[in-house]
């Protein structure tokens, strides 16, 4: 420990004696006896070792505290010893942020396998219905339903390529590949997955001005509009599904998913983009998990889209898809 302090030291130690040797050389020179010189180096030396010895028990006794709290498992930042140096000082408030750092890193991770856990509880009990009601079917006596069944395996499949979205969701800014596409070539593929449901629900479908060009990315957008045809059809007992697009030179191209659908409760509709919220809707519809239009507006925003939504219960729900005005019309 001795030799660490002196080591630590050393410019401070070298300085005393380059001192002492200038001291030395300037009474040589000027002829003045060495022993005056001498006399008044060693009253030097004799008062500094006071002071050495209890910076040197200082320096052992904080080296000491540091050791103990190492080898503890936790430690709290209000018990690192008390800094009087200004360095020391700051050395501490450096400390103190990355605690604060690391504790907001924790909560975020704590935050996210909370959200993980509780997404794949309610994914569990969502695709347990499909799988009972296939099961119930296929012990009936008689020819099976083939079309229920095709229907309920669709659901299995959805929620399947769902939790496969959910997972990318972390990562989708690497994924994302911005490039002009043309609506109806994005639209037709998201019908053309959810034609057997229309064909199911006898729904209609109609699809109008859709010859126009956006920027986004396809891939995604095309999930966006699935997720929102789901909605559409899941709450939609009878009529028609409207697909529509437009475009206004203030804010650029949008695109509308019309329904006449059970329709969404007023106070309902600032909070559907929240996670896990299902509103009246969810309550009627038990199998409702909340997650569809919540994954929706985040691939929204990762595309710098917006969501908007417009609904009256009983006669329908308008989603709408706004591209902005980088997007460009196709004429």
């Amino acid at each position: 420990m001795l030799l660490q302090y002196l080591r630590d030291h050393r410019q401070l130690l070298f300085l005393l004696v380059l001192l002492v040797v200038i001291f030395i050389v300037v009474f040589a020179l000027y002829q003045i006896p060495a022993v005056p010189a001498l006399y008044a180096g060693l009253l030097f030396c004799v008062a500094a070792v006071p002071f050495s010895v209890r910076d040197f028990l200082r320096y052992r006794r904080r080296h000491h505290q540091l050791t103990q709290l190492c080898a503890c498992d936790l430690v709290l930042p209000e018990e690192l010893p008390v800094s009087k140096a200004v360095w020391e000082q700051d050395y501490q408030t450096l400390v103190l942020r990355l605690c604060r750092d690391r504790e907001n890193l924790q909560e975020e991770i704590r935050q996210i396998q909370q959200e993980t856990e509780n997404f794949y509880t309610l994914w569990l009990h969502q695709i347990k219905t499909p799988i009972a009601a296939m099961s119930l079917m296929l012990q009936q006596s008689g020819e099976p339903d083939t079309a229920a069944l095709q229907q309920e395996l669709f659901k299995i499949e959805q929620y399947a390529g769902l939790t496969l979205e959910y997972q990318r969701i972390g990562s989708i800014a690497a994924d994302l590949h911005a490039r002009p596409c043309i609506l109806a070539d994005v639209v037709r593929q998201a019908v053309k997955k959810y034609a057997p449901v229309f064909i199911y629900k006898k729904l209609g479908v109609v699809a109008e001005d859709l010859d126009r060009t956006v920027v986004s990315d396809e891939k995604w957008l095309v999930f966006i509009i699935e997720q929102l045809l789901s909605n559409a059809l899941k709450y939609t007992p009878s009529g028609e599904i409207v697909i529509r697009s437009e475009y206004t030179d203030g804010a650029g191209a949008v695109l509308h998913i019309q329904d006449t659908g059970i329709g969404i409760l007023k106070e309902d509709l600032p909070r559907v983009f929240e996670r896990g919220f299902t509103g009246r809707n969810g309550r009627i519809d038990k199998k409702a998990t909340g997650l569809g239009l919540y994954l929706c507006d985040i691939v929204s925003r990762k595309l710098c889209h917006k969501l908007t939504i417009t609904s009256t219960p009983g006669q329908g729900t308008c989603v709408s898809i706004h591209f902005g005005r980088q997007d460009v019309q196709v004429e």
